[in-house]
């Protein structure tokens, strides 16, 4: 624990600095900028966006050093001398920006109000994810193809035709060469594996704020995805000693979308934050692909910018677009490197010839076999059967939990549908017109009048009086319209999920995301009721102290039989197993005795004997398919 705890200091400086330098070159560009009315006079000005919350560096710092240690591995091993340059460059930064830092540390306080308990509340959930990080049960593809990949990462980068020695590392994801930057394997102890932990970390961090329930006086929507976030930290937190890709990408997924709905809280009117959490959204694409959904949210940024003043619209959104490449480019430099594929295992998408391409047909079986064993089936065959086979089978092999979320999402999408007509018809009786936003528009001699005649007659309506109680949500969480836009987008992933690879563990959050949105959106209302706030708050704040309660003891039953006072030092190594050497090309390679896992060491393994030969005289140079 205390190694972990340490390797995250160093993690924290880095992004931390690497994401404050970033947001200060970035809210100084004019064109960035958002208008805002003079003091004296009716006319705007442009004035820089002011980063509201300090935890917006880390990521946007986590951001920026993926993406160097994606670029790093491209042209070699990810060791030393990558973090020198990264400390050197973060030191750099901190030293620029202390004064002015601690400045605005003095004249506005840190971004929020935090108290003494707060900042305790902070330490312990740090050294407590630091505790279950430092130990825990494996998950079996760390043994299989995660501690290999990291090991590639931190020795060779990125080689070519590396998914023909072994087949899954084509599986390429910007977690390895993160991992490998943080793993300190070149100091000449074990490779340390806690990039996992850091990301559920910053993502329990994030669900602190669902205590502010009590002091604000109500719920909104953003605590309803902090709490299904806290139940997902509590389904794995036993297994966060791996680096699997699918705890990196649902913990980035949450963050983004706990962030973006607290800015549609707050009534955010400018369009920076929002076009930031997109970038993050792209990196969390690059994690995995399941979260391509999401890129739906740039609609709401372009919409965004396309409406300011007094800024170059098309420079804007050329940037941001950009920067979405910066982000992604790596990734798929990486793709074409590892497989000769821009993405693997997408065969629509076949732009290259290269000598280490994976043939198309392997490419597609491998898709295929993907696919059918998130279905639940094991024979690649099997791909082409109809929905109306597999899916039976598939919800029946779900935990009555899952089923009953998914269960959940089929009738609140029906009750969504409903709720959207009376919005509309609401809108239409209020005096809206057809488009949300629009007003009706009426002459200069009779508008009065007539607006007030039919306020009157609108008074008399109960669905007037039922719409007073929708409007009212625009003051207080998130308005109908952002709530539709998001909820319309996790049924999209949701989708996308179940018609890919509807494995559980694959995207669990995809499940429960649009039944836990409605249902948050059907609470909030609940507290338009007069005197609701004093009845349902202490409620709500007893579910979630007994669910938190509930979750603590069974975790920690399950957690003393595994107690060794060493991981409160050092962190669990990855697992071995019994391996057999074999030559290619004068050079040693490993393959297991029996099954198909091989761990970390010995390097470099496959899961099974490959029939390959090298491009050059050594491993750097590449694998080429055997005739």
């Amino acid at each position: 624990m205390l190694i972990t705890a340490i390797n995250w200091l160093y993690v924290i400086f880095t992004t931390y600095f690497a994401g404050y330098g970033f947001h200060y070159l970035m809210t100084g560009i004019s064109f960035l900028q958002h208008s805002v009315p003079q003091r004296r006079n009716a006319g705007l000005r442009t004035a820089p966006y002011e980063v509201q919350f300090r935890e917006n560096y880390l990521i946007t710092g986590l951001v920026l050093v993926s993406i160097y240690a994606q670029f790093v591995s491209i042209w070699g091993g990810i060791g030393l001398v990558a973090n020198i340059i990264l400390f050197i460059v973060t030191l750099g930064v901190c030293a620029y920006a202390l004064r002015d830092m601690f400045y605005k540390i003095l004249s506005y306080g840190i971004g929020r109000n935090i108290s003494t308990k707060l900042v305790i509340t902070y330490v312990v959930i740090f050294f407590i994810i630091a505790y279950f990080t430092s130990h825990g049960l494996e998950h079996y593809d760390t043994g299989l193809y995660h501690a290999q990949a990291i090991h590639w990462n931190e020795l060779y980068g990125a080689v070519k035709g590396l998914g023909n020695f072994n087949q899954r590392l084509a599986y390429n994801s910007a977690v390895y060469p993160l991992c490998a930057l943080y793993s300190f394997s070149w100091a000449g102890g074990q490779s340390l594996h806690t990039m996992a932990g850091y990301f559920v970390l910053l993502l329990s961090w994030k669900c602190v704020d669902i205590i502010q329930i009590k002091r604000r006086g109500y719920f909104t929507l953003p605590d309803a995805v902090r709490f299904i976030a806290i139940y997902y930290i509590f389904t794995i937190l036993d297994e966060i000693v791996s680096p699997a890709s699918d705890y990196f990408v649902m913990c980035m997924v949450l963050y983004i979308l706990i962030s973006w709905l607290d800015l549609d809280r707050n009534r955010e009117k400018r369009f920076y934050p929002y076009a930031m959490l997109c970038i993050v959204v792209v990196y969390a694409v690059t994690l995995k692909l399941s979260a391509a959904p999401l890129l739906l949210l740039a609609i709401k940024p372009v919409w965004k910018i396309m409406h300011a003043r007094l800024i170059s619209r098309p420079k804007a959104i050329s940037y941001f677009i950009g920067l979405g490449l910066l982000t992604s480019v790596p990734f798929f430099i990486r793709n074409m490197i590892i497989s000769g594929w821009l993405i693997y295992p997408v065969t629509f998408i076949d732009l290259f010839t290269f000598a280490w391409k994976i043939p198309k047909g392997t490419a597609q079986y491998d898709a295929h076999e993907i696919a059918v064993y998130g279905r639940g089936y094991t024979d690649a065959a099997l791909y082409n059967i109809s929905i109306t086979k597999w899916f039976p089978d598939w919800f029946r092999s779900l935990s009555a939990f899952n089923k009953g979320m998914l269960i959940a999402d089929a009738v609140f999408l029906i009750g969504l549908l409903i709720f959207a007509v009376v919005y509309y018809f609401l809108q239409l009786k209020s005096g809206a017109s057809s488009l949300p936003g629009v007003m009706v528009k009426t002459s200069k001699k009779s508008g009065k009048k007539a607006n007030k005649k039919a306020n009157k007659k609108a008074g008399k309506s109960m669905f007037n009086n039922a719409g007073k109680v929708v409007m009212m949500a625009r003051h207080r969480t998130v308005s109908f319209k952002d709530f539709v836009f998001i909820d319309l987008i996790s049924y999209v992933a949701l989708g996308f999920f179940v018609m890919s690879s509807p494995l559980v563990r694959y995207g669990a959050l995809y499940i429960w995301l649009p039944a836990v949105l409605m249902a948050g959106k059907l609470v909030t209302l609940l507290f338009y009721k007069r005197g609701a706030e004093k009845k349902l708050v202490p409620v709500i704040m007893a579910l979630i102290v007994l669910f938190i309660g509930y979750k603590t003891i069974r975790i920690v039953l399950d957690e003393v039989p595994r107690f060794q006072a060493r991981y409160l030092l050092v962190q669990q190594d990855y697992a071995s197993y019994e391996l057999i050497s074999y030559e290619i090309d004068g050079q040693t390679f490993y393959y297991p005795a029996s099954g198909d896992q091989t761990g970390y060491d010995p390097f470099p393994s496959a899961p099974t004997k490959a029939n390959v030969k090298l491009m050059g005289e050594d491993i750097s140079s590449g694998f080429l398919r055997a005739e």
